[in-house]
């Protein structure tokens, strides 16, 4: 039985596959998977606003893909 990784887009929260995902980006040494253009946009713009984990990140009905 082969089993998917699942992420979770640091913009909208939204789950995506690696391997399908939208949009990719590598930020220190790390690599980011998004749903959309839209999110990867976001990220590349302020990437840590989405990587800073003590910042509260809104993440509202991911209007960013619909």
């Amino acid at each position: 039985m082969m089993t998917t990784t699942v992420i979770k887009d640091p913009v909208c929260g939204m789950e995506v596959k690696p391997d399908t995902a939208a949009g990719q980006t590598e930020h220190q040494g790390q690599m980011y998977y998004f749903c959309g253009s839209t999110c990867k946009e976001r990220f590349d713009l302020n990437p840590e606003r989405y990587t800073d984990k003590s910042a509260e990140v809104t993440k509202g009905g991911h209007s960013c893909c619909g």
